[in-house]
């Protein structure tokens, strides 16, 4: 074993402090080495001797305090000390904390008379202003028992008052994702009670919508494996979007196993947490006007997972009439990651079946084992490792029922509507580095480029992979930081890049108004805990989040004054959309709809200074489009070509 490229602290490497004795290669100690052994074995002896490790006199070792998560005591040589941060993605999808999550919420006085059922809520104060919440509404019966691997059961009415003054518990979460530890959660999941939808209403006459304001219903990420509606503080939340007019809307959906298993037939055909999206827009549709929206001005929008949600939700006609304008952020359903063919997604879920014990044989008995497995099986730890391209192990798939043609045709066949969509400016580094083993950079970009391109899409493994790599090593200095980039340029330009602008393209194509944007604006030292463990920050995957919902992913968000105004600009520019289909900010015409005769031409949301730009992604969207094309799943998903 070899760690001449990789020289850093690994698992068991402090062993040799502790015991003496090397575990990578013989030990033979220099003479810090053995002040380090001197050093850590009283650390050991210190605990077991009196139960506090520290050294001597010294208090340099604090107890660890729950509401400091990443905070710690650094060993080294010849310093040790305490630190905030861990090297670790351990916590990226965590709720880190919003920039108001000290304050507290009041309860509302009465009772709203909802055509659902009356509920009670809350009452969150903004200077003069204040924004009614409602939270955890349910939509759905429980989906367990028999509803289990169903399509969701609109809830029933109810006629005594509902306490909504707290978030309903997360969706149990599963798969590879989850297994990563991709989420820390302190909250319990719970599949019967998870089906909920979330109601910001501003709580003030509005000037310009007398009767009905527009509605803006927001589906969340996490890779349709983890996170839930209760992500963001919900004091935060108020403060955002709502506080610009509009209500807002947030929803749980099923996940991972519980929300994508499927034996890829008509026995269990899946796209179970797509059908839950639909009937929580038709709860919409149903009863928002009970909270003073207005049904025929509904804009969907979601990020990651939940952006390839909200595009597929306008293909299908299932639920494409539900809605009248679109925000998929850093996801669509021409991103490769968004769906599979039935068959494969099935292939997938054989591999996960088997390894939860079943042995037996038919989709009907399958359907039946999974069926009556307790939860705590499904959304354990299992060992699971999936076998198909690209980075997630579960997704929709191509199932005949919610996508009765392919992609392309439903997108020709649906209503035509307005659309903003875009990425954030560098949206591969959150992905590139983490969860892998490499021993130089070069190696990490083949890695990735293998993971997405496997036997299950094209036929010539070896010679797509090498066309790609020579691609993206080209012409180009072959040292660690240019390789560096460019391993992270890939990950983001496959998963995300080109297939969000391949769908602003067929979208204008097709007839749709498209507004196309790369946001591009971060603070650095809002990562936190991540900004350790990547070797260089940018605005990168669900950044833009924290100015939309005021709340941290990376960390605890504790806005600077210019981020105040990037949280008002860009919730501007998403209100503006919601009521008028356009973003410009006021009194502004410098974002450009999508023009098809200019490929890629973008608005870059930043800020002072925001504007019109020709160049997305340096071009290389062209050659992986002429890749894509070698992609059977995709072709078949999209354009309907035989496999």
């Amino acid at each position: 074993m070899n760690f001449k490229h990789f020289p850093v602290p690994t698992h068991c490497t402090d062993l040799r402090y502790i015991l003496g004795e090397g575990v990578y290669s013989k030990f033979d100690p220099n003479e810090e080495e053995l002040m380090m052994m001197d050093y850590m074995t009283t650390v050991f002896t210190n605990f077991a001797k009196y139960g506090n490790p520290n050294v001597s006199d010294s208090t340099k070792w604090e107890k660890y305090e729950v509401d400091q998560i990443s905070r710690h005591f650094h060993i080294t040589s010849p310093d040790n000390e305490m630190r905030n941060e861990a090297k670790s993605l351990t916590f990226i999808f965590y709720r880190m904390g919003g920039y108001l999550s000290h304050l507290k919420a009041e309860p509302l006085p009465g009772v709203l008379n909802a055509s659902c059922g009356p509920v009670k809520g809350n009452c969150y104060r903004h200077g003069d202003k204040t924004v009614n919440g409602y939270l955890g509404i349910p939509y759905a019966q429980p989906p367990i028992g028999k509803l289990r691997f169903e399509k969701p059961v609109p809830a029933d009415n109810w006629t005594e008052p509902r306490d909504c003054t707290q978030y309903g518990p997360r969706c149990p979460p599963s798969g590879a994702g989850h297994e990563r530890g991709f989420i820390a959660e302190r909250d319990v999941p719970d599949e019967e009670k998870c089906l909920t939808v979330n109601v910001f209403v501003p709580g003030w006459e509005s000037e310009e919508f007398k009767n009905k304001r527009p509605v803006m219903v927001y589906v969340h990420g996490g890779g349709f494996e983890v996170s839930s509606s209760r992500e963001f503080c919900d004091y935060s939340m108020s403060s955002t979007l709502p506080m610009k007019d509009v209500i807002l809307v947030t929803l749980n959906y099923r996940l991972g196993i519980l929300g994508f298993f499927t034996t890829g037939d008509e026995v269990c055909r899946g796209n179970f947490g797509l059908w839950d999206q639909t009937l929580a827009l038709k709860w919409v549709q149903k009863h928002i006007v009970s909270f003073g929206g207005d049904p025929n001005n509904v804009t969907l929008f979601g990020q990651s997972a939940g952006g390839a949600c909200v595009d597929l939700l306008t293909l299908s006609p299932h639920s494409r009439d539900l809605f009248q304008k679109i925000v998929p952020m850093s996801g669509t359903a021409l991103c490769e990651f968004a769906i599979r063919t039935a068959k494969n997604e099935a292939e997938v879920f054989d591999d996960m079946v088997a390894k939860l014990g079943f042995t037996g044989s038919g989709s009907k008995e399958r359907l039946e084992f999974m069926r009556n497995l307790p939860c705590k099986k499904l959304v354990g730890k299992t060992g699971f490792q999936y076998n198909k391209s690209g980075f997630m192990s579960m997704c929709p798939n191509y199932d005949g029922d919610f996508f009765p043609k392919p992609l392309d045709e439903l997108r020709k066949d649906a209503s035509k509507r307005i659309m903003m969509t875009g990425i954030a400016g560098n949206e591969g580094i959150l992905f590139a580095f983490n969860h892998s083993t490499y021993s130089n950079y070069t190696e990490l970009l083949q890695q990735k480029i293998a993971e997405d391109y496997k036997e299950d899409v094209v036929d010539d493994v070896e010679g797509v992979r090498k066309e790609i790599f020579d691609y993206y090593t080209k012409d180009i200095p072959n040292d660690d930081d240019t390789m560096m980039r460019r391993a992270a340029e890939f990950v983001g330009d496959s998963a995300f890049h080109t297939g969000q602008l391949a769908t602003a393209e067929s979208a204008a194509r097709h007839g749709d108004e498209v507004w196309f944007y790369k946001f591009d604006y971060c603070n650095p030292d809002g990562f936190g805990p991540v900004r350790d463990a990547l070797p260089y920050v940018a605005p990168t995957h669900g950044i833009e989040l924290r100015y939309l919902f005021g709340d941290g992913i990376f960390s605890k968000f504790e806005p600077t004054e210019e981020e105040l105004k990037m949280l008002d600009k860009l919730t501007t520019i998403f209100s503006n959309f919601a009521k008028y289909g356009n973003p410009n900010e006021t009194g502004s015409t410098k974002w450009e709809k999508y023009d098809l005769n200019r490929p890629g031409r973008h608005y870059r949301i930043s800020y002072p200074d925001s504007g019109m730009e020709d160049d997305y992604c340096g071009g290389r969207w062209k050659f992986l489009e002429e890749i894509r094309k070698k992609n059977r799943c995709f072709q078949a998903n999209v354009y309907g070509k035989k496999i």
